[in-house]
């Protein structure tokens, strides 16, 4: 019966949110059941992923051979526990951020519901239950994005869901291409997909079709080039949402559906060496570095790490998109990895804003003075992004290097070319705020933010340090965490 739990750990914060949401109980007594219930939550998904269920569990079905259900494979236990460790954490902080507005509750409403649509995308068994649900995360996150209802955030949400449908429609012409023409729906795992070799046969012009098509359309969420401006102009939300968007639910599950589509549905045997594979890491590659580059250009600071954000995403892409087992090992580390350290710096950014009106990168000389803990602690976070050695950053990076090097074609050389130019952008737009917090004097500029400048509440600080902290961790002692990622992946059902 322990598959049952699948279904409880989607269905639970859904629902929990709705009730706490309707009680007539103060807002700050609100806040805490609410961590609560995504303590609950991670603890499900934890006992789930420990447990580990060969079983399925169909929720309904569109017909006997296209269920909507639910099945824990190795690759859904990675994603499903890198969520449940970020979101108690990520609530936490949204507490203190989001403490000054009175109708905060619909928008933790929304934020814990993510969780539960978020899961179900890591639990899904085949393309249709992963669109299901994927569809549903672009429902739930829409009035986290509009949440202020300024000018911009509503133009910034009609954006998001357009550009969302969009992609939307892509994926699922794609998805329908493969189910009906080759029967192609099921995850059946890394080693399995060479059975699809037979059902495709010859007839591999419309298996590439539909390939791009879901590539795209989940790319969408991945913010991949052309399709990654809502990305940035999605920053107009409120900083959990931000970080929500950009680090742990929605780019991620982007990310995770084309891992998903090339290593568990179609397989690499189909797609490795095709012109398919050559699109996908050319797109990847540009976006790495237009991403990157276009950081170093903002002011604006969660624009700069918005495209930050889109740079690292395809970092994932190149590495899925080698279609071999390092390939999916160096993609798994750099979701895992970013992850730790990008939301680090995001929730930095929000204390910025919080604690000293900060918006502008050219505000921040001098306030490592004022903010030393702060600093110090986004400090280690951008070492890790950029990919300095001891930090995780690089270990995830140099394994995507060394996937491309492996496949040593023209196209994977691309890529290792742009992870390249990247890191040296990175390096650069992320230790110029060191530089500025630590080393320059405040001016007349931003003397009124350097004067209201303080460290922020133990709800911020805890959140920050966790990540900071886990990725100097897993950056200096790896082995560990590696073999056990290693293990994951070659044990089958990914």
């Amino acid at each position: 019966m322990s598959n049952v739990l699948l279904l409880i750990a989607i269905v639970f914060p859904i629902v929990m949110a709705l009730i706490v949401r309707s009680l007539r109980i103060p807002v700050k007594v609100k806040d805490w059941v609410n961590l609560a219930v995504v303590i609950i939550t991670s603890t499900i998904s934890f006992t789930v992923i420990f447990l580990n269920p060969s079983e399925s569990f169909s929720i309904f079905k569109f017909s006997d051979s296209l269920p909507v259900e639910l099945k824990l494979d190795n690759l859904g236990r990675i994603f499903a526990g890198m969520v449940s460790l970020l979101w108690p954490f990520a609530f936490l902080y949204t507490i203190e951020y989001m403490s000054h507005d009175d109708v905060r509750r619909n928008y933790s409403m929304f934020y814990i519901m993510t969780f539960g649509v978020v899961l179900g995308i890591a639990f899904s068994s085949n393309l249709i239950t992963m669109y299901f649900f994927y569809e549903l995360l672009t429902l739930v996150t829409l009035p986290l994005v509009i949440f202020s209802f300024t000018k911009e955030a509503k133009r910034a949400t009609r954006f998001y869901l357009y550009i969302s449908l969009f992609g939307s429609t892509l994926a699922l012409f794609g998805i329908l291409t493969l189910y009906t023409q080759f029967g192609i729906c099921d995850f059946v795992g890394f080693k399995e997909t060479v059975n699809n070799v037979a059902k495709v046969g010859n007839e591999k012009t419309l298996l590439y079709a539909a390939y791009l098509l879901m590539f795209f359309g989940f790319g969408v969420k991945s913010a991949i080039f052309p399709l990654h401006k809502w990305l940035p102009t999605a920053g107009v939300a409120p900083t959990p949402t931000t970080a929500l968007l950009h680090t742990v639910a929605v780019v991620k599950a982007g990310a995770f559906a084309i891992i998903r589509t090339i290593y568990s549905a179609i397989g690499v045997e189909l797609l490795s060496g095709s012109a398919v594979q050559i699109v996908s890491i050319l797109f990847a590659s540009f976006t790495i570095v237009f991403g990157s580059a276009m950081a170093l250009k903002q002011n604006h600071l969660k624009r700069r790490y918005a495209y930050s954000t889109i740079s690292n995403i395809s970092y994932i892409i190149l590495a899925a998109c080698m279609m071999n087992e390092t390939g999916i090992y160096a993609a798994i580390l750099h979701l895992l990895f970013h992850s730790f350290a990008k939301i680090s710096i995001f929730f930095t950014a929000g204390v910025l804003m919080h604690q000293a009106d900060v918006t502008y990168i050219d505000q921040i000389d001098g306030l490592g003075k004022k903010m030393p803990i702060t600093f110090t602690l986004y400090t280690l976070s951008s070492l890790s992004l950029t990919g300095i050695p001891l930090f995780s950053g690089f270990i995830s990076k140099l394994e995507i290097a060394n996937a491309t090097i492996n496949v040593g074609t023209w196209y994977s050389l691309i890529g290792l070319i742009a992870i390249f130019v990247s890191a040296m952008f990175t390096a650069v737009y992320t230790i110029d705020l060191v530089i500025r917090a630590f080393f320059k004097k405040p001016n007349d500029y931003n003397m009124e933010n350097y004067e209201m400048a303080k460290e922020g509440s133990y709800k911020f600080l805890i959140p920050i340090s966790t990540f900071a902290i886990i990725s100097v961790f897993l950056g200096t002692f790896a082995a560990p965490f590696l073999e056990l990622i290693k293990s994951l992946l070659q044990g089958g059902g990914v």
